[in-house]
Order: structure tokens, then C-alpha cells, then sequence
């Protein structure tokens, strides 16, 4: 008695347009079934998200699958990230979520990403005049160019693959997200509360670092260049790990250091 693969060389069966398919084949067509029926679900839920945030008026609704790809293109970069000192994570489906999309360049006075909204993607260069304040529980910003600012607020995802340019104050404040730069970096102070991470994957300058809980991630690294600040926030301006008084006092002030 033939095998099960020999029934898919039976002539009569070709020539009724018939194919066998073996065990392993109907199995990966279950499993590829089974994926896009997930990611039908994930879509209709990330479209009704999308119906219900503020919305960037330069910016497009995407679908999942458009950001899955547009992170894709990238994952032989994401694959070194971390392999060297500086730590680094990053993780595609973790970052694929609701999301509008700017097709290009985006030049702003000032970038405030709300909480509780979708994730941002910039296909391109994005600079900001003054800042970009990250809300509590705002979506993941990803800038595909380069992104510049005088002052980064953030409590949240941040992924830059080209530079990083922040002529003022970086201030970070999140235990469970990262600031992750693939470019060049350049920060005039860096504030990092709450361990929140800063991965300067390329070359970097910083030019004082300021570590209020005495435990952020890759400080000891950067302190061999970089001089960390005897100075702390400044008492007028709230405690060093309240994010919206820092945001509030950046709007106004050049810095958030206590004064000499």
C-alpha cells in the first residue's frame, strides 16, 4: 500500500486539479489560519482605539499590520541592539500597537503626546522647537529619522533610529520603558528617575547627568565621559520623580536644577 505522499503523484488527481497535502503542510495552513483570524481581531480592536483618541493633525491612521511591517524593515538593526555594553531591548510585537502614522518630516513648536493615546510614528525627521512632553500611559513614540528638541519629557517608549539631538534637559521617568537612540545622541543634561533607561546605541555626549533615585540604568557607563551633577531638582519646582511638574517648569525655564 503507497504512502501518504504518494498519493499527491497520482496523475488522476493532478489532472482534476486536486492537490494532497501532506500533514505537515495542512498543519502550518491551520496554523497561518489561525494567525490571521487573530490579527482580524487585533485590527477591528486597534481601528475602534484609534475612533476614540485625540487625533495629530499631520498624522494618518494606521493599521497593525502597516506598523508590523514599517518595524520589520528594521529588525536586522533592532537585532544588535544591546550586544554591546549599554543595555538595550528591543521587541517588534511589543511595540506594534494602535497607531498614526506622519508620512514624512514633521517640524513643530511643541509635541504633547496625551495619555491614554495611540502610538506615534514619525517616516522621518521630527523636530520640535520647544518640547515633547510624553504623558502617564501615552503611546510609544518611534521616529524612523531624527528627532530634535530643546527639552524630552517622557514617561513612557521612545525609539529613535536616527539621532538624537536634545539641546536642553532629557528627563525620563519610567521604570517598565526606554529611551533607545540607534543615531547619534547629544543631550545637554540628563535626568533619569524612576531607573528609567537611555540607550545610546550610538556614539554619545552628554553634558551633565543628573541621577535623583541613585540607581539609573547605564550611569556608571556614561559617567566615564560625562560628569554627573552635584546639583539636584530644584525645590521650587516639586519632588524630582513628579514628571508634570518638570514639563510644567520646561515650558517656562531653560532648566530644572536647583540654582549654583
Amino acid at each position: 500500500m503507497g504512502s501518504f505522499k504518494d498519493l499527491s503523484k497520482l496523475r488522476g488527481l493532478a489532472e482534476a486539479g486536486l492537490k494532497v497535502r501532506t500533514a505537515s503542510e495542512q498543519q502550518q495552513d491551520r496554523r497561518e489560519d489561525e494567525i490571521r483570524k487573530k490579527h482580524a481581531v487585533q485590527e477591528e480592536a486597534a481601528a475602534k482605539v484609534l475612533a476614540n483618541v485625540p487625533r495629530y493633525p499631520w498624522a494618518r491612521a494606521g493599521t497593525l499590520a502597516e506598523a508590523r511591517a514599517l518595524l520589520v524593515e528594521h529588525q536586522l538593526a533592532f537585532s544588535i541592539a544591546g550586544r554591546g555594553e549599554i543595555e538595550a531591548v528591543i521587541d517588534i510585537e511589543a511595540l506594534v500597537a494602535p497607531v498614526q502614522i506622519a508620512d514624512g518630516d514633521v517640524a513643530l513648536d511643541e509635541l504633547v503626546l496625551p495619555g491614554e493615546g495611540s502610538a506615534l510614528y514619525v517616516r522621518g525627521d521630527l523636530t520640535v522647537g520647544k518640547r515633547v512632553v510624553q504623558r502617564f500611559r501615552a503611546g510609544t513614540l518611534i521616529v524612523f529619522g531624527s528627532l530634535r528638541a530643546q527639552h524630552v519629557i517622557t514617561t513612557g517608549q521612545i525609539l529613535v533610529l536616527g539621532d538624537l539631538h536634545v539641546a536642553g534637559t532629557l528627563y525620563g521617568n519610567s521604570t517598565n520603558y526606554a529611551t533607545i537612540v540607534l543615531g547619534e545622541t547629544r543631550i545637554g543634561t540628563m535626568i533619569a528617575a524612576k531607573q528609567h533607561l537611555v540607550s545610546p546605541l550610538g556614539a554619545y555626549t552628554i553634558g551633565a547627568l543628573v541621577d535623583p533615585d541613585g540607581d539609573a540604568p547605564n550611569f556608571e557607563i556614561f559617567a566615564r565621559t560625562a560628569p554627573r551633577s552635584p546639583r539636584g531638582i530644584d525645590p521650587e519646582i516639586g519632588h524630582a520623580q513628579d514628571a508634570s511638574a518638570i514639563a510644567e517648569a520646561l515650558a517656562t525655564r531653560d532648566s530644572v536644577l536647583a540654582p549654583v
